[in-house]
């Protein structure tokens, strides 16, 4: 009988032990997904926070007696401006552009290579509407300001204003076509990285975690 105690008590204390190691595995299961969630959010929102600061950086181009004002790619940025036929043309094969540049050295399967491809897709589709209004919005502020540079210039050929004048108004002007500038890019910046951020998840999605980290090394 009190045999069968001390076996019955050994019993109960290997599964107290292994209900115990279970849990602790458990905990550090959980404890790593968790960790592993808050790297990637951490990650993802520096490539997203870098594309929002670099798209509303107004750089104002030309803008002189001989050059309109005018800003690259209509004011998007490569982040931005991405399409799926990018994945075809100059993007994946040529490495031009530098998210196709990072993609193309980890060595995608043809399944990762096909996701990908919907999920530029997608990324397209969420952004279309707003990229077209910005083209939109930016065409006629070009429009406006080159009126108003040629104007300047008529009156300087003309004799009519001094070319000290001429390069004031030019600097007013150029003030008035960053403001517009400015104006256009926070319209729409909201959307764009709400559309970015999520691509930017597709892609950890699309990816392996040593193919991830990989990424966010050349991409970042």
């Amino acid at each position: 009988m009190k045999l069968k105690s001390i076996n019955t008590a050994l019993v109960l204390s290997a599964i107290i032990l292994f209900a115990a190691v279970g849990c602790k595995k458990q905990t550090e299961t959980i404890a790593l997904a968790t960790d592993n969630a808050a790297l990637f959010e951490a990650q993802s929102t520096a490539i997203v926070d870098n594309a929002d600061v670099t798209y509303n950086d107004a750089v104002i181009l030309g803008g002189s007696e001989i050059d309109a004002f005018y800003a690259e790619n209509d004011g998007l940025t490569e982040a931005y401006a991405m399409v799926e036929t990018d994945m075809d043309n100059a993007g994946f094969k040529r490495s031009d552009n530098h998210y196709f540049s990072c993609i193309k050295n980890l060595n995608l399967t043809d399944t990762q290579a096909m996701k990908l491809r919907r999920a530029l897709r997608a990324y397209e589709e969420c952004k279309a509407g707003d990229i077209k209004a910005h083209r939109e919005a930016y065409a006629k502020l070009v429009l406006r300001a080159e009126n108003a540079r040629k104007d300047l210039l008529a009156q300087l050929r003309n004799g009519k204003i001094t070319k000290a004048q001429f390069e004031e108004g030019m600097v007013k002007l150029r003030k008035e076509f960053e403001t517009g500038l400015r104006y256009i890019k926070a319209s729409y910046a909201k959307t764009l990285r709400a559309c970015y951020y999520k691509f930017m998840s597709a892609t950890k999605e699309i990816l392996t975690e040593r193919q991830w980290k990989a990424f966010v090394e050349c991409y970042r």
